[in-house]
């Protein structure tokens, strides 16, 4: 079994992918804490690595973790800065 690994994502279509998951109730927030719990449980995601490498990757922003769960290519844990303009993904070890 592999290591995860935290991948960089284009920042500009990150944002459109979640404002279409936002619309279609896709979308999960860390301040849905049932859901975001359930959903890092679920999926084995280390949240505290995925937001400490935020901290490190993004200068001027405070990183932001969200999920997408829509069925797609995009579907998965990220962590993101709007002042960065930068964004990460969580991929589980395979």
């Amino acid at each position: 079994m592999g290591q995860p690994s935290i991948v960089e994502v284009d920042y500009h279509v990150l944002v459109g992918k979640l404002k279409r998951a936002a619309d279609t109730g896709c979308l999960i927030e860390r301040t849905d804490k049932e859901r975001w719990k359930a959903y890092i449980e679920e999926n084995q995601i280390r949240e505290t690595s995925l937001v400490a490498f935020g901290k490190v990757k993004f200068s001027r922003g405070a990183p932001t973790p969200v999920a997408i769960v829509m069925s797609s290519d995009w579907d998965g844990c990220y962590v993101y800065s709007d002042k960065d303009e930068a964004a990460l993904k969580y991929v589980p070890a395979t």
